[in-house]
């Protein structure tokens, strides 16, 4: 508590010592004085060195106040405005006269560029121009070792997260050019996290205009950021890039590297990564934007995506394919990997590039897992524990190209190969019980389960703009997607049930499946604008799915000899569809209110073929389904309505009996789920005051909704069947908001606040007994951040989390898990080449089983030596975890299921790592007060 009350006294004395300062204002116009000039850049400077006071924008009045400014001390204030020429005005402000005021600062406009008519050493911090953001790098101070991710942080409205997600002025970063380049597959994370922030010229942020072309309409409340880094020219005169390598105890270790030449025309980028700290070599956004499959996923039905971030680590998985750190199997992960990154340009209208990956992941895991079902004043219980390794090997490999073979056409094809190679082996014991009755069962589990995936998808799109009528365009998308997935699961179970009569029952099996998917779409929209207030919008899709599913189940005629077809557990399936739409609709805009009421023809025809069925089942659906969009300055509504047909795994006949305590059926009768859709989206930004805010609600209504009915017998065994049910509903609401405040360069205090609040009402059908359920879920998180002057940093995060299942139906009783999360992160960089981190958190459960904690604290901490020329060495010496507190506990309640999980984790560790950044050449030692590369 001494520690925080004295960095709370330290941030007020440097409040109260900011507090004796003078300021400057005034008005920014045209020459005319007819022109308000909004959005100007306000830059003071020390007229000494010109090192960078403050800077302020003006406001749509075209004012200004710049305040915090020193006395004593002569300064140059200077103002910049894109198309026109730099203003100029030294001063000295004093106690005694602590306020200049400029009447009108007129501004003499030029057809040269910003940088041609300002000094270079007095380029001011931020330039708006026209609907480009752009940041003078060396306006704003890093460390010697930093990295682009810590740049992002000093550039006012720029939020980046714990997980080194990106927003500006609240909206995503979809992307990170380097030099308008692809890096990595546009991942921003990928160049924030591994480019040194002092090859840096200028930041661009700009609209992702690409996005809002594949959308098909002009709502830019509906696209996110691309961020644009320049480099400085001394760059592409070199190489650079980071070389790392720890051991720890526990024979924990962590190395890796990654190299970077960027010439004019060539970009190459290798890394490579192994380490036993559950951390993956790439993320998600590495791999699905190298290969074109970043926003069309939803559309394919092929691609199933899991992401991981806890307290035990991270993780990534796509279609079954992990990628390296912490898995959907849980457990300490050991991961290596490389990947190589070329880009060629050799002109403005092309752009080509290659990316390829590879992950291996060894998983050494111990789970443990409870989950208890409610009927009356009967709870059925399973208690279990999962043992043994998991490998997997995973190469991705993708090529594309941009193309702007003219100013109104843009081009990207996109191609990615995928293969992923999994072997599990799971040891598993069981036991049911009932709380009345006792033990129900006991089993021993043996498993030996592999799985193959094969993956290729290819996407073209094109846009292209009418040179001769403005707002007159045509884009034309298409995918095709070949997923080839086959298991083979051998299943050696040994149950033992107790009630209502004692037996042992054996089941000895291997099941083989075979899943060959293929997806095909082609697609366009169409805008045509009819008069200045009516603008006509088509589009349409064609979706082609074939799919063979393939299940073998056989016993063994021997010991390890599974030769004898199990016909009952057996069966080939196959499905083909059709699916066209027809969209229409029409724009009437006036000023900043925009109407678009549309109509959409939707057809969709299924043929599902099964050797168990003595007929086809034929899904075939005609609907015409209307929708409407509203948009108002930021605020967007959106109605839509959609027929969808019933997943093919549902309506598979055949059992899978894989997990004897969880058998699974299929149900050929389905019905198509229709659903209305409703949203609204608010979104404001002030720039001058660094504030944001952003509000999301939803709801859903649904018919023939797929629901399971499920059915627990005296042994504790489940059992589930798909079924319809209508009167399904979900609801939802989100807001951020976040203010950042700069009372000096030095100094920079954030906060953020934020929630969500959903409801999920659906039907539940249980032996037999069925009641409405309604899940809420509140969430609650609150954030505050101080930088002073890079020497301290403190982070805090508080989250709450509450979630509730109330029943229509008494026999089913009330479920409620409650959470709190608090961390906080202290790093401060003193004396001169040392920096100390720390972290806590705070983790508590409201509900546990017997026997593991509610809450625990995670506690990190680390000391860093900067050494060599530069600072370019780090040494960091570590320490995981020092309470040796982290349980890994989670909780989950829903479908009256109250589930409690552990998995094993990394426990307390040392670990000494030392960090060597390679400088590219070009480089000398100070330019007002910064590393600066030779023009």
């Amino acid at each position: 508590m001494k520690k925080i009350a004295s960095l709370f006294l330290l941030f007020y004395v440097c409040l109260q010592a900011s507090a004796q300062t003078g300021m400057i204002t005034g008005k920014i116009t045209d020459t005319s004085a007819k022109k308000i000039l909004s959005l100007a850049t306000v830059t003071v400077f020390k007229a000494r060195d010109t090192s960078i006071v403050t800077y302020r924008l003006s406001n749509d009045e075209g004012e200004f106040r710049v305040p915090g400014l020193p006395f004593e001390t002569p300064l140059r204030v200077m103002v910049t405005y894109s198309g026109y020429m730099a203003f100029r005005k030294d001063f000295v402000l004093s106690a005694a006269h602590p306020t200049i005021h400029i009447d009108s600062v007129r501004m003499i406009p030029t057809s040269s560029q910003l940088d041609e008519v300002t000094v270079f050493a007095e380029r001011p911090p931020v330039t708006i121009k026209n609907d480009t953001i752009e940041f003078n790098a060396s306006s704003f101070k890093t460390l010697p070792n930093a990295l682009v991710e810590d740049l992002l942080k000093k550039l006012p409205g720029v939020m980046v997260d714990a997980d080194g997600n990106i927003t500006v002025n609240g909206k995503v970063v979809n992307r990170i050019l380097v030099d308008g380049k692809t890096f990595f597959g546009d991942d921003p994370k990928m160049a924030s996290r591994n480019l040194p922030a002092n090859i840096i010229d200028k930041v661009q942020v700009t609209d992702d205009k690409e996005e809002m072309l594949r959308n098909g309409d002009d709502n830019l409340n509906n696209v996110g950021k691309v961020v644009n880094i320049t480099l400085k020219k001394g760059v592409k005169k070199g190489w650079f890039g980071k070389v790392y390598a720890g051991l720890g105890t526990n024979n924990n270790y962590e190395t890796g590297g990654i190299a970077n030449i960027f010439r004019d025309t060539l970009q190459v980028s290798v890394l490579g990564y192994a380490n036993t700290l559950n951390k993956p070599g790439f993320s998600y956004s590495d791999l699905t934007q190298t290969g074109g499959l970043q926003r069309n996923s939803s559309v394919t039905g092929s691609s199933s995506i899991s992401i991981w971030n806890n307290g035990a680590g991270t993780g990534l998985s796509i279609n079954g394919v992990s990628f390296g750190g912490l898995t959907n199997y849980g457990g300490i992960a050991t991961s290596k990997g490389a990947g190589i990154n070329l880009n060629h340009a050799p002109n403005l209208k092309e752009s080509i590039f290659a990316q390829y990956f590879y992950g291996n992941v060894l998983v050494d895991r111990q789970n443990s897992n409870d989950t208890k079902q409610f009927n009356g004043d009967t709870v059925i219980g399973n208690s279990s524990l999962l043992t043994g390794p998991v490998i997997t090997n995973a190469h991705n490999i993708g090529i594309g190209a941009r193309l702007k073979p003219d100013s109104l056409t843009n081009i990207q094809v996109n191609a990615t190969y995928t293969i992923g190679l999994a072997d599990e082996s799971r040891f598993s014991t069981i036991i049911s019980n009932n709380n009345f009755l006792g033990t129900l069962s006991t089993a021993n589990i043996a498993q030996d389960n592999k799985t193959n995936t094969y993956y290729y998808r290819q996407s073209l799109t094109l846009t292209r703009l009418s040179r001769t009528k403005k707002g007159r365009r045509f884009a034309f998308s298409h995918t095709l997607d070949i997923n080839n997935k086959f298991n083979n699961y051998i299943t050696d179970s040994r149950t033992h049930i107790f009630l209502p009569t004692a037996y042992d029952s054996i089941l000895q099996q291997l099941r083989n499946e075979g899943v060959p998917q293929t997806t095909a779409s082609v697609g366009f929209n169409y805008s045509e604008p009819l008069t200045k207030v009516i603008t006509l919008r088509i589009g349409s899709r064609y979706e082609y799915s074939k799919l063979n599913d393939g299940v073998g189940t056989f016993n063994p005629s021997s010991p390890q000899k599974y030769d004898v077809l199990n016909g009952g557990l057996s069966s080939h399936f196959s499905r083909e569809g059709n699916r066209f739409y027809v969209n229409t609709g029409m724009e009437f805009k006036w000023k900043n209110l925009t109407i678009t009421p549309s109509a959409r023809a939707l057809f969709q025809d299924v043929n599902n073929l099964s050797g168990n069925l003595s007929a086809a089942i034929h899904q075939h659906q005609n609907d015409l389904l209307p929708g409407l969009g509203i948009v108002y300055k930021q605020l967007n509504f959106n109605y839509s309505e959609d027929v969808t047909l019933p997943s093919y795994v549902y309506l598979m006949p055949v059992a899978d009996n894989s997990n004897p305590y969880l058998i699974v059926h299929g149900n050929p009768n389905l019905l198509p789920a229709q659903r209305q859709n409703f949203s609204i989206n608010y979104y404001f930004n002030d720039p001058k005051k660094n504030l944001n805010i952003s509000l999301n609600s939803n709801a859903s209504f649904t018919n023939n909704d797929v629901i399971q009915s499920t059915t627990v017998d005296s042994h504790g065994i489940q059992t589930n069947l798909p079924v319809n049910a209508d009167g399904s509903a979900n609801f939802g609401f989100n807001y951020n908001i976040n203010r950042q405040y700069r009372n000096k360069q030095n100094i920079i205090f954030q906060w953020n606040l934020g929630a969500y609040y959903g409801l999920n009402k659906n039907r539940l059908s249980y032996n037999q007994q069925s009641s409405w359920q309604s899940t809420f879920n509140l969430n609650q998180w609150a954030g505050v951040n101080l930088n002073f002057n890079d020497k301290l940093e403190w982070n805090n995060s508080y989250s709450l989390g509450y979630n509730f299942t109330a029943y229509t139906n008494p026999v089913f009783q009330k479920l409620e898990v409650s959470s709190h999360n608090w961390s906080s992160e202290l790093i401060v960089r003193a004396p001169k080449h040392v920096i100390w981190e720390t972290s806590l958190n705070y983790t508590y459960s409201g509900v546990t089983q017997p026997g593991l904690p509610k809450d625990f604290y995670r506690w990190n901490a680390a000391i860093n030596f900067t050494m060599l020329k530069d600072e370019r060495g780090v040494l960091r010496l570590s320490i995981n975890d020092i309470l040796d507190q982290n349980a890994s506990v989670r909780i989950s309640a829903t479908n009256n299921v109250l589930t409690t999980s552990q998995t094993n984790t990394l426990g307390r560790y040392f670990m000494a790592t030392f960090t060597y950044n390679i400088q590219t050449m070009g480089v000398h030692k100070k330019v007002g007060g910064e590393k600066m590369f030779l023009f």
